[in-house]
């Protein structure tokens, strides 16, 4: 496990992309996160220092930092067009969470559709 120092305050809000087996490895290699345009609005309010995770096989994946907000021009690891990026580094390596373990911290937004 490795920390990575965390300069200023620490964000207030914090925020979950999901992945799936086939855009995982992409999303870490080119460390950018995203989603289809239908969710833009969701990418739209990352800022630069929000503390995300990667949701995967029922597991989240963390910690990472926003490095930028949204990109005006999204790249395309596996082919797949996810138009609103982030992109964002890896601050804290950690065993991935099982779903069981956090699923109570963020029930009040775990069945949204936002």
């Amino acid at each position: 496990m490795w920390k990575r120092k965390i300069c200023g305050e620490f964000p207030v809000f914090g925020a979950i992309f999901m992945s799936n087996r086939t855009t995982f490895g992409d999303r870490l290699n080119s460390k950018l996160f995203g989603l289809p345009s239908s969710q833009s609005h969701f990418v739209k309010q990352v800022r630069v220092g929000m503390i995300l995770f990667l949701f995967e096989k029922r597991e989240l994946h963390g910690v990472f930092q926003a490095t930028s907000d949204v990109m005006p021009k999204p790249y395309e690891p596996s082919g797949k067009l996810f138009p609103a990026q982030v992109q964002c580094t890896r601050i804290w390596q950690c065993d991935p969470l099982r779903e069981s373990e956090f699923r109570d911290a963020i029930e009040e937004n775990y069945y949204e559709t936002n």
